[in-house]
């Protein structure tokens, strides 16, 4: 178990090829969380975050700048304030 202050043991990491010269990296933690990053390429939101029978569904869309993606996970209060 680690406080606060430490960072999860690092158990495994692995690194899958992608198109576009782009890297997912999947790391793997001692206390069973699991990090995903992806190298290269533009920004990416969360468009999809759903619980399946054992276990769970993550979808990342690249987030270009002029990109409506985001507005699949958080909405944009901007448009709510009058002009």
């Amino acid at each position: 178990m680690t406080t606060s202050d430490e960072r999860p043991v690092e158990i495994d990491k692995r690194d899958v090829p992608l198109s576009g010269g782009r890297t997912l990296r999947v790391t793997e933690f001692a206390n069973g969380s699991v990090r995903l990053a992806v190298h290269a390429g533009s920004p990416y939101v969360v468009t999809v975050l759903e619980q399946i029978d054992d276990g769970v569904v993550l979808k990342l869309s690249p987030g270009r700048e002029g990109s409506g993606a985001h507005r699949n996970w958080v909405r944009d209060h901007s448009e709510d304030r009058p002009a």
